[in-house]
């Protein structure tokens, strides 16, 4: 099941997405499928390593283009680590 509509969040290949609250990595997945680079951010570690290597399992099965790259990040979404303006697309799903 899937509860974004990731048609109309007009993604493209090379696009940065933020998932904030990635949990089980859901989300994460489709924009990588579609070529975006993604990162999958939780404040939960534990739920991150499997994520990450689905993300490996995705590419290596090729679904999803060797161009794309994503990546696991573990802290607290209200300090992000990251600058304003980083992401074309956030993801806040099921949170």
């Amino acid at each position: 099941m899937l509860t974004v509509d990731y048609d109309r969040l007009g993604l493209r290949a090379g696009a940065l997405v933020l998932d904030l609250g990635a949990g089980a990595g859901r989300p994460s997945f489709e924009p990588f499928r579609r070529g975006a680079d993604v990162v999958a951010f939780d404040y939960g570690f534990d739920e991150l390593p499997p994520v990450r290597d689905l993300f490996w399992a995705m590419q290596d099965a090729g679904e999803a283009p060797e161009s794309a790259w994503a990546a696991c990040a573990n802290g607290d979404a209200v300090r992000l680590p990251f600058r304003d303006g980083t992401f074309d697309h956030v993801i806040c799903s099921e949170v």
